[in-house]
């Protein structure tokens, strides 16, 4: 019986306990409280991807502006998502190319800041608003 007795008691120290870790009251905590998250844009969070129609239809603008891009239509295709998500997060015009630039150059492709500015402009031109 006493171990029964013993074992009940511990189990609710544990209760208590766990109750108190998850209390809301943080003036008794000398832990620093994390800063409130900086706003978020109204529109979803999520990774905005174009449909396949609009792929179609981006991969043609990419194409003209340079073969080279889409030379694996996928990469381009994603590199384009990064893209549009700094579009989305409102990023200033600068940054968002400088970002393009980035993300298209290498490989076949050489890209420099005119170049960059117009694949963001064929982004959004074909899927991305910000």
């Amino acid at each position: 019986m006493h171990a029964r007795t013993t074992t009940a008691a511990a189990l609710a120290v544990l209760a208590l306990t766990l109750t108190a870790c998850s209390s809301d009251d943080t003036s008794t905590t000398d832990k620093p409280q994390a800063a409130p998250a900086s706003p978020t844009p109204s529109k979803s969070s999520a990774f905005l991807r174009p449909t396949p129609e609009q792929e179609k239809t981006l991969i043609a603008a990419l194409t003209a502006i340079d073969p080279n891009l889409t030379v694996k239509e996928s990469r381009a295709i994603s590199r384009s998502v990064g893209v549009c998500d700094d579009i989305r997060k409102g990023k200033d015009e600068a940054t968002v190319v400088k970002n393009a630039a980035f993300r298209y150059d290498g490989g076949t492709a050489s890209v420099d800041e005119a170049k960059a500015a117009k694949i963001v402009q064929a982004i959004k031109d074909t899927y991305c608003k910000a």
